[in-house]
């Protein structure tokens, strides 16, 4: 789904030569990428599970967050398909909220090898979100 969109701190150029306003769901997404990195790193690690259940409800917060703004890319969409195609962005970003409260339960129960699965479920839904819901030129 969406998690972790990798957005620049400063405007970011969408291929077609021109900056556009960073917008707060760039903002959203990055701050869930910044923890993700760290979270998919330290997740086999049961040493370090209170920092990662930190990391994952920052996560959790950011995602929540993201579920009422609009992604970009909705300019690309038709317009009777855009209220359709928003709403399933709502839903992708409130399963992935769902994913990630099932990895903090997972590393509070120090049960790493379901949490690693959990990262590996979480970041097949985020490959498939990015797909569909982020523009195509910011990878």
């Amino acid at each position: 789904m969406l998690v972790l969109l990798p957005c620049s701190a400063l405007a970011a150029s969408h291929g077609d030569g021109e900056d556009h306003e960073h917008t707060p769901l760039e903002d959203e997404m990055d701050a869930m990428n910044k923890a993700w990195r760290k979270v998919r790193r330290a997740v086999a690690d049961p040493s370090k599970n209170e920092a990662t259940i930190e990391l994952v409800m920052s996560m959790i917060k950011h995602a929540e967050a993201s579920v009422e703004l609009t992604p970009m890319r909705i300019e690309e969409i038709p317009e009777g398909q855009k209220d359709k195609w928003l709403k399933g962005y709502q839903k992708a970003m409130k399963e992935n909220v769902k994913l990630l409260e099932q990895l903090a339960a997972a590393l509070k129960k120090d049960n790493n090898d379901k949490a690693s699965a959990l990262v590996a479920k979480i970041n097949d839904a985020r490959k498939q979100g990015h797909k569909k819901y982020k523009p195509q030129d910011d990878e």
